[in-house]
């Protein structure tokens, strides 16, 4: 299969404002400044949340991203 343009124009891609990497950017920021840190994974999942959000992704299209179904 060929990627061509015509077809990635086509691609619902959200515009991220500030306001929406700010709270992504923080917590990479906290996991960059201690990636031993228990918390990590906390971190890592508040990004995908943040990230689910901003594609505005269901439940369903969230378990095929997390391979759950």
């Amino acid at each position: 299969m060929e990627l061509r343009k015509i077809y990635l124009e086509q691609l619902p891609i959200p515009t991220a404002t500030d306001t929406h990497k700010a709270p992504i950017i923080e917590r990479v920021q906290k996991i960059l400044a201690n990636p031993d840190s228990p918390d990590v994974p906390c971190l890592e999942a508040e990004i995908d949340n943040l990230v689910y959000n901003l594609y505005d992704l269901t439940t369903e299209e969230i378990a095929l991203v997390e391979g759950r179904k």
